[in-house]
């Protein structure tokens, strides 16, 4: 190799050592990088990891909206107790307090009392902390709030604790608890309603009215994804009507597009036929 050539070699290197310099001090491989250096990821990594802080904000919101939907409950049942034990429902010149609760609320009679022993049932286990209230839910305090009712807030606890140490950690279901519960004499028997005045019309809806809070979350769940797969679909449509052409296949295109129509008139409905809040 010749002097020229050497002296070539040379200068690039110092010159290449100089601009590394100057970026911070060298080139490292991503092993050798410190643990304060960002990573940089393929677009692929970059999508999941971007899911996945998704995925977590969409759990943190569900878990939100269940913790304020069960506070919600509670404090409407609390109100609705002090309504009824106050007999300020006469005042609207309604014969039953359950009468009240559907002209003012529209809400079902039974709906009402299930809220009131929810909120007994808590006030009742608050001792017990939140490891425990979180998991009443109301199908849960229509069965405890015979307890409360008859043997008291401490025995009511005390029942409660016991299911817990012998369920080892796992979910204890209404229909335990109900069973449990007659086992030992407590509170009513399961053939009687712990809901409200007694009354047989609101026994008849209190058997009507689903009040599982699992059932209800997969109905919210279920609908939220055929609201999506509507949404999906009507992009698919509009980005088939920006193509401004014609259809390839005109009689099988026909028929797809009368499918479509007989599905939104036939969504629609089902959508109508949902129960929704009061007044809405």
């Amino acid at each position: 190799m010749s002097k020229a050539s050497e002296k070539s070699r040379g200068a690039i290197g110092a010159a290449l050592r100089n601009g590394l310099d100057k970026r911070g001090g060298g080139a490292q491989l991503p092993a050798q990088a410190s643990s304060d250096t960002e990573v940089e990821l393929s677009p692929r990594e970059r999508l999941q990891a971007l899911e996945a802080r998704i995925e977590a904000s969409v759990g943190q919101y569900q878990q939100s909206l269940r913790r304020l939907q069960a506070r919600h409950r509670v404090e409407v049942g609390q109100l609705l107790d002090e309504i009824n034990e106050s007999g300020l429902w006469e005042l609207e010149g309604h014969e039953k307090f359950g009468h009240y609760v559907k002209a003012r609320w529209g809400w079902d009679r039974s709906y009402g009392y299930r809220l009131i022993d929810l909120a007994l049932v808590h006030r009742a286990l608050a001792p017990l902390g939140t490891v425990v209230l979180d998991t009443v839910v109301e199908s849960h305090a229509r069965e405890l709030a015979p307890v409360v009712k008859v043997n008291g807030d401490e025995g009511a606890r005390n029942f409660v604790e016991v299911l817990r140490l012998e369920s080892g950690g796992k979910r204890v279901t209404a229909a335990v608890i109900a069973a449990r519960r007659d086992q030992e004499g407590l509170g009513v028997t399961s053939d009687q309603s712990p809901i409200g005045d007694q009354c047989e019309d609101e026994v008849v809806d209190a058997e009507l009215v689903e009040d599982d809070e699992e059932t209800a979350e997969k109905v919210s769940q279920t609908i939220r994804t055929a609201a999506d797969t509507a949404e999906k679909a009507l992009r698919q449509l509009t980005d088939a009507l920006a193509l401004d052409a014609a259809p390839f296949h005109r009689a099988e295109t026909a028929v797809d597009l009368s499918r479509i129509r007989t599905a939104a008139v036939r969504m629609q409905r089902r959508a109508d036929g949902v129960p929704g809040p009061a007044g809405s």
